[in-house]
């Protein structure tokens, strides 16, 4: 009987340990990254979350090697916003074993904040193409980030940037500039900026799936949307007050066909996608929704999944 106690005594403990060193961490790490696009003369700074190996939060602590290579979530934000406006999201993210990668426009964020940088939407997308260059030429990522299995999440401009990074091409840019400018060009805009850029394809196949919150659909044209082939998770409000869903959740619901629809129905403001100090229903909601997104468009591999 004692030598029965003592065989199972050191089964539970053996078993014990072993889910102890599984068990990943409840909160992700993270840390920022500062980068600058010597080509363009334009800093480009990077907020990642991540899944580490210690037993508590800790700012830059190395990434997490046991499960190998994890997918990759980039993730751009609004008109005057910031890398962290999403966090809310981007920690959800994390704690499913993705790594997530937020960046800063310069020159569109709420701490500098440039009208005419501003009005350059393209170099959003160029952002993007630089940082992922950039990541896939780090060696201490090699083994961390799986590049096939790259997808993005956009929140109103930054929807606007994702479905650009998708395929659609811009058209009658001088026109949509005025609209996010609040004046028409008539006032002198078409002949001090330079649009040569704005009607350009923008196309970056590394990104494998995209998830477009109350996304700007100004320059695309149904033609233009009818180019996006990659799956589309769309999460939009009927009672959005900046983006009415008429002139832009309908297009993208009629000529994208999205892969995955959220229509949130009971005055969901644009706004409330982005504060991360509160963690409401609707954030879990909409969470709920991305992981499944992800889960089935970028999902070679099982993901680990935090309790």
């Amino acid at each position: 009987m004692l030598r029965f106690g003592i065989v199972f005594f050191c089964f539970v403990f053996s078993t014990a340990m072993a889910m102890q060193k599984r068990e990943p961490l409840q909160t992700p790490s993270s840390r920022t990254l500062y980068y600058t696009d010597a080509q363009r003369e334009r800093p480009v700074v990077v907020e990642l979350w991540y899944l580490t190996d210690l037993g508590e939060k800790a700012r830059d602590a190395s990434f997490s090697l046991q499960e190998g290579k994890r997918p990759l979530i980039l993730m751009s934000h609004g008109h005057r916003g910031w890398r962290g406006e999403s966090s809310w999201l981007a920690e959800r993210l994390a704690k499913k074993g993705y790594i997530v990668a937020a960046l800063d426009h310069h020159g569109d964020m709420r701490s500098h904040f440039d009208a005419l940088i501003s009005l350059r939407f393209w170099e959003r997308c160029t952002d993007f193409k630089f940082i992922l260059d950039t990541l896939e030429k780090d060696a201490s990522l090699r083994g961390v980030i799986d590049f096939e299995r790259v997808g993005f999440v956009g929140y109103s401009l930054g929807g606007m940037t994702g479905l650009s990074l998708a395929g659609a091409v811009a058209q009658n840019a001088k026109s949509a500039v005025s609209k996010i400018a609040g004046y028409p060009v008539e006032k002198g805009l078409s002949e001090t900026f330079d649009f040569s850029h704005a009607e350009k394809n923008y196309k970056e196949p590394r990104i494998k799936a995209m998830l477009l919150l109350c996304p700007a659909v100004f320059i695309y044209s149904p033609k233009a949307l009818r180019q996006i082939k990659i799956p589309v998770g769309l999460v939009v409000s009927v009672d959005d007050e900046v983006l009415p869903f008429e002139e832009h959740a309908a297009p993208l619901i009629e000529y994208i066909t999205p892969f995955k629809l959220k229509v949130c129905r009971e005055n969901v403001s644009h706004y409330a996608f982005k504060d991360p100090s509160i963690l409401n229903s609707l954030h879990q909601d909409v969470s709920v929704f991305a992981e499944a997104f992800f889960r089935e468009t970028l999902a070679e591999k099982e993901v680990r999944v935090l309790r």
